[in-house]
């Protein structure tokens, strides 16, 4: 076709080539240049010639595609007796629907009205068309339901462009035109070109000609039995997934040695061109898939805001607050402002800016990072409330302003003055118009890296694709050829009846495509691929192009392409492609009693944890996790232990009373009036469970025990660090015992000796950074071997003088599950024990030894971080040594 052009170049400024792509014209082009200098000709996509500008008259103008949408949901909303519409709308639509039902079904409509503008088709005449059909009551209703939207539409001096398309057909084309290798041009399009000045151009030799309509399109009777070679030169590779098949790719290309000038590289699967990238990536190629598209940051952005006006609330603002645009309505500082929201969050369980007020006054810790999310949160109140009040185009239009302060949202301003009539004439909330101007943003397209070596062109494309050397990927059915898919409104019999494009006349497309291609490269190379599965792992078939053979051929056809292949890494040793980065940071200078058992447990996941300061938040749940259920009851508990008169209570029922009606100040003070419901549900555990403590209390305040601490706070020094903790309760008995006492709110009553130390036998295997370590020993009272997991309770014992017992008081899920768990025979010995392995672990910190990992623990809060794998195979050294 480049011949054939560059035979003309005098004719060139002359003529309008058509081109069945964007990238299609660009190759073109480049082609062109390459051979010399020259005029360009004109290059175009077939849709230049369906362009309705010159149809609109001066008392109308042609309606934006959401004044189309906004017609149709005027229309089905303004349907008053359905029946008219039964054949089409057997059930009503909107009965028993929420508010909004009609877009969705408008956007259908529109699309249906999109899909039969390929051959200039309006529904009423589509109606006509079918009269004759089993279907032809339904496109009678639907023609109907038409007439209302452009009737609506020429009421706003608009036109629809199904209609002006029609009158697009009687105008006459002007020049010559040159179809250059459009194997799918639109039933419009031809329509269009009946009678002009058309020259067809088509890559296939003479014989094949007549194979081919007048315009170059296959046609699918000549193509449905056409037997498609394999390439002489070359490989047909079947893969596992579409990573293998891009590794696969890479493989040929350097094994053949090509050039990036005579490479021709495609694919007909989306998944696959991106894997494709980056397999040449990892090769040092520099390779663009042109048909990548980006997000459009004004309609993630826009996405945002619209969930914020629909609920303000705090999950709403974090996801505003993560756009760079947000800083015009909300100011700097969004990370910090994100940060203090998020923690909140996740801390108070928040849900909106009454809520931060609320734990603003009850926490002193907090106050500071909780007035800066009430003052993010009150800031974008403003913004909405003055958003709500005015009409929406005008608000919209101040608020770009603010939010887009360098003007690259400028298809957001084109949509608000495109709309400007239509919105005038109806009233609509702004959620409504949100999604109407969201659904009509483009994603942009990536722009081609510097240097790039070659592109990841698509099926089509590849027609004018120059390269000796074809890689083409993605030759699975349902990519090649493609299907049209399932479409409520257009069968493939209605679709040939109307003109459209069938799945007949897109597999004849295809064939013609494979065939052109491949045979095209005689002297060259072609090497086809295909996958098994898709990345999801959805099984694939091959493509019937592929098995077009005669029948001597086709059972090695089918033993190749239906063949076994081995998961990519079958065989193969695991290795990462990364790791993290752990941070480098100082040990702490302060430990809490806490801390000693994650070190215990697994000095890597402490490191993370009490060094760097890692932890997973909640932020989205709806419900106390079991942190928050802790402190709730803590809370309670506290707040009883200080009421000197409450504490003292030997009477159950005085106790519960007291309890509960603590445990609803409490929870009023975080949540005000309105409870979540996942809360209110588990207030009623919790106060069932305050209620049976009630019960033990009691009998132990009876017994002679009395309550005369709570929340006691220490700090001691030990070899150079501060330990710290807080006793949940000390305990005196009228004989002059004393003990400390930890709240628990297992769902089971659990032994506290068992929860601090494990039993050692002989086949016991420790974990890889206690091994040797003598500090980890003890004997328990039976004099049998043990291992310290847990320094807490006898760290208690400790810091607080002259104390006797020790022991928790466990809050369980049922009655029989409530109530002290003390550690029998806890002696002095226990305690130096357990002091002398704290110091241990101390001098291990202040050493920075926070390896290795260990291989199993009970819970692991770094779980995620291992994708899967142990831990230590994901962490790189040196944070951690």
């Amino acid at each position: 076709m480049l011949e054939w052009l560059w035979e003309r170049r005098e004719e060139l400024p002359g003529m309008t080539v058509v081109v069945p792509t964007a990238q299609a014209g660009r190759r073109l082009r480049e082609g062109l240049a390459e051979r010399g200098g020259c005029l360009a000709p004109k290059v175009e996509t077939p849709g230049y010639f369906l362009r309705t500008e010159s149809c609109v008259s001066a008392d109308s103008q042609a309606a934006p595609p959401s004044a189309e949408v906004l017609a149709w949901v005027e229309v089905l909303e303004g349907v008053g007796d359905w029946s008219r519409f039964e054949t089409v709308f057997p059930i009503e639509p909107g009965k028993d629907e929420a508010t909004g039902w009609a877009l969705p079904l408008a956007r259908s409509l529109m699309d249906l009205e999109r899909a039969m503008q390929e051959a200039a088709v309006t529904l009423e005449g589509a109606a006509r068309r079918l009269e004759s059909s089993i279907e032809a009551e339904r496109w009678q209703e639907l023609a109907e339901l038409w007439r209302l939207k452009e009737s609506l539409l020429s009421d706003w001096k608009m036109a629809g462009r199904s209609r002006l398309l029609m009158s697009l057909l009687q105008e006459p084309v002007e020049g010559r035109i040159v179809l250059a290798g459009v194997p799918d041009l639109p039933e419009a399009v031809v329509r269009r070109l009946e009678g002009a000045d058309c020259t067809v151009l088509v890559g296939a030799p003479e014989s094949e000609v007549e194979g081919l309509d007048h315009f170059g399109r296959p046609i699918p009777d000549a193509w449905s039995e056409r037997e498609l070679p394999w390439p002489m030169k070359g490989d047909v590779c079947l893969a596992a997934d579409p990573r293998q098949q891009a590794e696969m790719a890479v493989e040929r290309v350097a094994r053949e040695q090509t050039e990036s000038s005579e490479l021709a590289l495609g694919s007909a699967d989306d998944e696959t061109a991106d894997e494709l990238v980056r397999a040449f990536g990892r090769q040092g190629w520099i390779v663009h898939n042109p048909a990548g598209a980006g997000v459009s940051p004004a309609r993630a952005w826009l996405s945002a805001w619209r969930g914020w006006i629909s609920k303000p609330a705090v999950g709403q603002a974090i996801d505003l607050l993560g756009h760079p645009g947000t800083v015009g309505i909300a100011g700097g500082m969004r990370a910090q402002r994100v940060t203090a929201l998020s923690k909140a969050r996740d801390r108070w369980l928040v849900r909106d800016r009454e809520d931060i007020v609320r734990a603003a006054a009850l926490s002193e810790r907090d106050r500071e990072s909780l007035e800066q999310a009430a003052e993010v949160l009150e800031k974008l109140e403003t913004s909405r409330s003055l958003f709500l009040r005015r009409p929406f185009g005008p608000a919209m239009s101040d608020l770009l302003g603010r939010v887009d302060r360098e003007g690259a949202w400028q298809e957001v301003g084109t949509w608000l003055s495109d709309m400007e009539g239509a919105m005038s004439r109806t009233k609509r909330d702004s959620v409504f118009w949100l999604d109407l101007l969201m659904s009509e943003l483009t994603d942009p397209t990536k722009e081609a890296p510097e240097g790039r070596a070659v592109d990841v062109q698509g099926w089509l494309e590849l027609l004018h694709e120059p390269g000796g050397h074809l890689v083409v990927c993605g030759l699975n059915e349902g990519r090649v050829p493609s299907t049209a898919g399932s479409d409520a409104w257009l069968s493939d019999g209605v679709r040939q009846l109307l003109g459209l494009t069938t799945d007949a006349r897109r597999a004849a497309r295809d064939a013609y495509v494979f065939s052109a291609i491949t045979c095209s490269r005689s002297a060259g190379r072609v090497d086809l691929l295909l996958a098994k599965s898709s990345a999801d792992g959805d099984a694939l078939l091959p493509s019937r192009l592929l098995l077009a053979a005669p029948a001597e051929k086709l059972p090695e056809r089918v033993k190749t392409l239906f063949a076994e292949v081995e998961p990519p890494d079958a065989g193969m040793s695991w290795t990462p492609d990364w790791k993290w980065q752990v941070p480098v940071v100082e040990p702490p200078g302060r430990l809490s009693v806490t801390a000693f058992s994650d070190y215990l447990a697994c000095p890597v996941r402490f490191y993370l944890k009490h060094v760097v300061r890692m932890y997973e938040g909640e932020p989205e749940r709806v419900e106390w996790n079991a942190r928050d259920f802790g402190n709730i009851c803590h809370k309670v508990l506290e707040n009883w232990a200080n009421d000197e008169e409450a504490r003292d209570y030997s009477k159950s029922e005085a106790l519960e009373k007291w309890l509960l009606e603590d445990l609803d100040r409490v929870v009023a003070e975080r949540f005000g009036s309105e409870v979540p419901l996942a809360v209110r549900i588990q207030i009623e555990g919790l106060r069932q469970r305050l209620t049976w403590f009630a019960l033990k209390q009691a009998c132990e305040r009876a017994s002679g025990w009395r309550v005369i601490a709570a929340e006691e706070k220490f700090e001691r020094e030990m070899d150079g660090v501060t330990v710290v903790g807080t006793v949940d309760r000390i305990d005196v008995h009228e004989d002059g015992r004393k003990r400390v006492v930890d709240y628990k709110t297992f769902n089971e009553l659990k032994d506290v000796e068992k929860s601090h130390r494990l039993t050692v036998t002989a086949s016991t295997r420790l974990p890889a950074h206690l091994e040797g370590v003598d500090e980890v020993q003890v004997a328990n009272a039976k004099g049998k071997p043990t291992r310290w997991t847990n320094l807490q309770v006898p760290l208690y014992s400790w810091a607080i003088d002259d104390v006797t017992e020790a022991g928790y008081f466990v809050l369980g899920a049922s009655e029989n599950q409530v109530g002290l768990s003390l550690w029998n025979g806890f002696s002095a010995d226990d305690e130096e024990s357990a002091v002398a392995c704290a110091r241990w672990v101390i001098g291990q910190v202040k050493a920075g030894v926070f390896d290795p990992p260990a291989e199993k623990v009970l819970y692991d809060d770094f779980e995620v971080l291992g994708v899967g794998r142990p831990l230590g195979e994901l962490l790189a050294k040196g944070g951690v040594k």
